[in-house]
């Protein structure tokens, strides 16, 4: 297998740049550079010199061991002034080296996995962690990349395997009676098992939406704020604000963070009865976005909050619009003000504190759509067994069982499809 490298660090100009090399053949590094070798994880200042014994840069390099590294291979580290050209001595310096070579997308985490240092789920973590930018994001990544979510699938998996040693004691004995405690035992251990990973499917919408964020629209007539709203929430002049109707024709997109939830706000075109069919676009995709939302925002200048063509049954938050012209309403909802800044931070709250609802109890979660899928699949193999008589054809049963125990398994450890690990590890950066 080839020797990689990649940088760590950004691609930029910096203060210190971190080159990672990985592979059997790490151990050469010493004498590819010219310095002497370091002891193993000390960190050790040596000055480097490329092929033809020119001096590089005057670095801090570690040798890690495997199969006690991150990777499960031998590693070094060299840590070089963030010099461009230092970088591009050194890589020029190891690509001229046979089976060295620069590495792909994940690969130094996709060799983790393959050498057992982490599971799949794990491995997603880690590029969650990277791209995280909300506190909830992060700790989600942070549980997963721990092996919560790792180790809630162990206890399924030893819950179908319990059970499958139960049906292949009464398969070995099939000429004696099921005894009824081992019976009972099976049906009751069967459905609270269903019943969790039920429970999992039910929660994982919300662990999707806290990787890619809560989709929010704002709905209302023209001028009525939507715009004036967005570019305040986004600090950016994103939309266009004039006092002429149907000004905003597309939907705009920005993702912000709302104390800690990613949230994709959403501002559209104003919906009224209109003779343009540009404008008529507008509004379709205004109500067609509003349909696959989580929280619709419902503007309005003077109380009329009716969009009768809006069929969504996302929630709902209607919203007055310009509270400093003094317009008093007897209704409890939130009253905002853009241009003195009034009510918006009251207005975060009421839907931070909605999002706060829905968050289940479980906060091990189901993230994404494989995740979704195995879990599904084991389901319905579970819940095949209901359908069979234990007693005359255990085999069935058997086998429903031991497919059930290969999709979960697949969730952490798939390694016979090629397509899907590059799937996940075609995600993360270069150098990860």
């Amino acid at each position: 297998m080839d020797t990689i490298f990649s940088s760590a660090t950004n691609a930029q100009k910096s203060a210190v740049k971190i080159i990672r090399i990985s592979g059997e053949a790490s151990p050469k590094i010493p004498e590819i550079f010219s310095f002497k070798p370091p002891k193993p994880r000390v960190a050790s200042l040596r000055r480097l010199y490329d092929l033809n014994k020119n001096i590089i840069d005057d670095a801090v390099v570690i040798f890690f061991p495997g199969p006690s590294s991150v990777t499960g291979e031998d590693i070094f580290e060299i840590h070089t002034h963030g010099s461009l050209i230092v970088e591009k001595k050194i890589y020029d310096c190891l690509s001229n080296i046979s089976r060295f070579r620069i590495a792909d997308r994940g690969e130094f985490t996709k060799r983790a996995f393959l050498n057992g240092k982490i599971d799949l789920t794990q491995a997603e973590g880690i590029n969650d962690l990277i791209n995280a930018e909300t506190e909830s994001q992060f700790k989600l990544s942070i549980s997963h990349y721990e092996g919560a979510l790792c180790e809630k699938l162990k206890l399924w998996r030893n819950e179908v395997i319990f059970l499958l040693a139960k049906l292949e004691a009464l398969i070995d004995f099939s000429d004696e009676e099921l005894p009824q405690e081992i019976e009972a035992v099976f049906k009751k251990k069967l459905s609270c098992l269903l019943k969790e990973m039920k429970n999992s499917i039910r929660s994982s919408n919300y662990g999707e939406r806290i990787r890619n964020g809560f989709t929010i629209t704002i709905l209302g007539k023209p001028n009525v704020g939507k715009s004036s709203l967005f570019n305040y929430l986004s600090n950016k002049k994103l939309a266009i604000v004039t006092e002429e109707a149907g000004t905003t024709r597309d939907v705009l997109e920005v993702l912000l963070d709302f104390e800690g939830f990613p949230v994709i706000l959403n501002d559209t075109a104003g919906l009224r009865k209109t003779n343009s069919n540009i404008e008529k676009i507008g509004i379709d995709r205004a109500l067609e976005k509003a349909e696959t939302s989580d929280i619709i925002l419902i503007l309005s200048d003077c109380g009329d909050f009716s969009i009768p063509e809006l069929k969504s049954g996302a929630k709902k938050i209607l919203v007055h619009t310009k509270s400093d012209l003094n317009k008093h309403y007897k209704d409890d909802w939130p009253k905002i003000s853009v241009k003195k800044q009034n009510g918006i931070k009251e207005l975060i709250k009421i839907i931070v504190d909605y999002l706060k609802i829905l968050a289940p109890k479980d906060n091990v979660l189901l993230t994404r759509k494989r995740h979704i899928q195995g879990v599904k699949r084991a389901i319905t193999a579970l819940k095949q067994i209901s359908t069979i008589n234990l007693t005359q054809n255990p085999e069935l049963a058997a086998e429903d069982l031991r497919i059930a125990a290969t999709e979960i398994g697949k969730i952490t450890n798939i390694i016979d499809v090629e397509e899907i690990l590059d799937d996940i590890f075609n995600n993360f950066c270069i150098g990860k």
